[in-house]
């Protein structure tokens, strides 16, 4: 894309020193569980309700939580044939780019990465589900792992007023739309 066809907040990031962009993907993938989740949310959103979320890197990787292995990089386009594809919107797959300072971009980058390997948090979709507070310390879901990490550069003014265990895809999508204009 040109820059002159970009979001004015990326045209303005990339017109001064110092600035940078942090990229959160969030995708709809086909599955019970990924159906579980989008029925869960009540069946609307805008785009579309994502069942899943991740950072992109500079370099195009995918780092985020996983059921099956937990924090992990992975190649930009590993889940191509598990997107659901909605009738009316298409892939379900959209990245997000948030304007931060350059210091903001580095740390948030060296502390995903720093994570990889850490354990995904199976308790905590009981409490999407269930009342109570369902989660193991020191693990995450997806969308709380990068609810963290944009917590941990200060990207939010005010602390949320729930538990970061308890922010789920749509959650963040939602709490990121306050910030940057997410197209739908």
């Amino acid at each position: 894309m040109p820059l002159s066809q970009a979001p004015l907040a990326l045209q303005l990031c990339q017109s001064f020193r110092g600035f940078s962009m942090i990229r959160i993907r969030f995708v709809r993938h086909k599955g019970f569980a990924c159906g579980a989740i989008v029925w869960r949310s009540g069946m609307v959103g805008m785009p579309f309700i994502p069942t899943h979320a991740e950072c992109v890197t500079p370099e195009w990787t995918c780092v985020g939580q996983f059921g099956h292995g937990g924090m992990q990089e992975r190649p930009m386009g590993y889940d191509a044939k598990e997107i659901y594809i909605d009738r009316n919107y298409g892939p379900c797959a959209i990245v997000i780019e948030l304007p931060v300072t350059q210091s903001q971009s580095d740390q948030f980058y060296t502390s995903a990465r720093k994570a990889i390997g850490e354990p995904y948090d199976w308790s905590a979709p009981w409490g999407f589900l269930f009342p109570g507070h369902h989660h193991k310390k020191y693990h995450s879901v997806c969308s709380a792992k990068m609810f963290l990490l944009l917590r941990e550069i200060g990207y939010f003014r005010w602390p949320i007023t729930v538990p970061a265990h308890l922010v789920d895809p749509r959650d963040l999508m939602m709490i990121l739309s306050t910030h940057v204009e997410i197209p739908h």
